[in-house]
């Protein structure tokens, strides 16, 4: 067994290729040798280790790998660092990292990967995109790992609605659809999220160009896993269409028999619970999320930001972590001086006595304190551990892509909505959810609620706690905003507030939503977040764990 030394390690890069050190030999493609150290790849990978040391391998078959990414692997565990990380070879060398599990080096292509994602916008061409798309499929066809993928479809929210249309349709037209792998059909069904219109478009193209004989493996694929559900609520013409098509098919088997009824059946199932959902509040949970407290004001309007963490943490309201740091927010934007220097330890020593708290989806506090007044807690908030979770997977829901103000007002406060969603965590991976909100009557913002639940209103399964907030962009830069409530948006039963005060649109002539007043008049805020005319808004909610 290698000694324990703490690696990533700089081992020094003019060892590499020293005749004395290197006694492990690569043998790669056309004969080609390189030589290194088995003792410092063995610090880096237990795989190695047991290669060269109970195995007693002097030397490893490397044919799969390019020159290029095995010169890089040999170089990054001799340094530690991936300076020769580049396009070319991301894909052999994460292989590589994966093939000889060294962790540290997983994690730094994970963080390449991430960097590139994060430079996809409304505006990347196809080629930025291909290169995202076939690096999740070819990780998930060779080492079986969705993790790819699911980062890329987050960041695919950030492309526009026309782009993604576009990048499938191309996507699909290099290869026919029988010849597609599951992989890419699956990657495919992921990037266009709820605008599966667009794959059935080109599923339709296909079987029409095929003279509507019979379906190939698949269509069938296709069919079972895409949400035609969706397509039918969406596109209701084109969802006629497909099964107008499927009806002239002149070779039906059983299997496609079966097929067809168990999606009909399905469909029907769907769209009854969606009818039961718009009758009955019963299938639908009020949000348990609370509002962000104005109490931490005090009555003279002046801001004490020694009793505010306290405040915070100690209010009925405050359930959960995520409400727990919407307040301190709330509190420090209203500062004019941050105690930085002991408003972190103090922040963990409250939360120690709060049991069973779930923690925090790191995105949540980076894009909500992104201001250049809380940049400097951040960074000392991210040092501890303790509050964010492990599992590096998203647990953030979107639940549509990003338009302007007023389509986003329209949308969500005036006139009664209904949008379908998933959840991402195994427990509840085939269950559909929907969210429900009520449009606000007049000027009274007491009759706006929000409400979700199963979208099978059969399921006796509870729906899990979900964390509101508005996430808005300007170019490519976003932010969280955050509105908790307790079903309604008002502090007070008694009064109608807008607990999310402290926002304003910018769109005055939407006067029923200057969220800055309501009967009790102008609140004793010292500063206010302005959505500005460009940005562009929508709604998502985090899992509470």
């Amino acid at each position: 067994m290698a000694p324990k030394i703490c690696v990533p390690a700089d081992f020094g890069k003019h060892h590499i290729g020293s005749p004395s050190h290197g006694n492990l030999r690569f043998n790669l493609q056309e004969g080609s040798k390189v030589y290194a150290n088995s003792i410092i790849l063995s610090l880096n990978s237990p795989i190695i280790d047991d290669l060269t040391t109970n195995l007693q391998l002097t030397s490893l078959d490397a044919e799969d790998f390019s020159r290029e990414a095995v010169d890089c692997f040999i170089e990054a565990t001799y340094t530690g660092e991936i300076e020769a990380l580049n396009l070319r070879n991301f894909r052999n060398v994460n292989k590589m990292s994966r093939v000889f599990n060294v962790s540290w080096l997983i994690a730094k292509c994970e963080k390449y990967f991430l960097s590139y994602l994060g430079n996809l916008d409304s505006e990347s061409s196809y080629s930025e995109i291909l290169f995202a798309v076939e690096e999740a499929v070819y990780l998930m066809s060779a080492m079986k790992s969705r993790h790819f993928l699911d980062l890329l479809v987050d960041r695919m929210s950030f492309v526009s609605v026309y782009n993604r249309a576009n990048f499938i349709k191309r996507y699909l037209n290099l290869t026919d659809i029988p010849h597609l792998t599951k992989y890419r059909i699956d990657a495919c069904i992921a990037v266009v999220k709820s605008d599966v219109h667009v794959l059935i478009d080109m599923l339709i193209l296909h079987l029409e160009k095929q003279g509507n004989i019979s379906l190939d493996e698949n269509t069938r694929y296709l069919l079972k896993n895409v949400n035609l559900s969706s397509c039918y609520y969406r596109e209701p013409e084109l969802h006629t269409k497909l099964y107008s098509v499927l009806g002239n098919l002149q070779c039906v088997g059983k299997e496609d028999f079966h097929l067809l009824l168990s999606i009909s059946k399905q469909l029907t199932i769907q769209s009854e619970a969606r009818i039961d959902a718009r009758k009955s509040n019963t299938a639908l949970q009020s949000n348990t999320s609370s509002f962000v407290p104005v109490c931490f004001i005090e009555s003279n309007g002046s801001f004490n930001s020694e009793n505010l963490i306290k405040k915070v943490a100690t209010n009925d309201d405050v359930q959960n972590i995520y409400t727990f740091f919407d307040g301190l927010w709330f509190g420090l934007f209203q500062a004019d001086h941050l105690p930085l220097n002991s408003i972190v330890s103090k922040i963990v020593s409250f939360l120690k006595g709060k049991q069973g708290w779930a923690k925090l989806d790191s995105e949540y506090i980076d894009c909500l304190y992104r201001t250049e007044k809380t940049s400097e807690f951040v960074c000392k908030l991210r040092l501890c551990d303790k509050l964010f979770r492990s599992n590096k997977l998203s647990s953030k829901i979107v639940f549509f892509d990003f338009v302007g103000q007023e389509s986003f007002v329209e949308a969500i406060f005036l006139q009664n909505s209904c949008f379908q969603f998933q959840i991402p965590d195994p427990e509840f991976a085939d269950q559909q959810f929907v969210l429900k909100t009520t449009a606000m009557i007049g000027e009274n913002p007491d009759t706006f609620n929000l409400k979700y639940g199963l979208l099978n209103s059969e399921c006796k399964q509870s729906p899990p706690k979900l964390h509101f907030a508005i996430e808005t962009r300007v170019g490519s830069s976003c932010c969280i905003l955050p509105i908790s409530w307790n079903g309604k948006p008002t502090c007070d039963k008694t009064k109608t507030y807008w607990n999310w005060g402290y926002i304003k649109f910018h769109l005055w002539e939407l006067s029923r939503l200057d969220m800055r007043y309501g009967s009790r008049g102008p609140s004793n805020l010292q500063h206010f977040i302005s959505i500005l005319e460009e940005s562009q808004c929508r709604l998502i909610a985090f899992l509470v764990f």
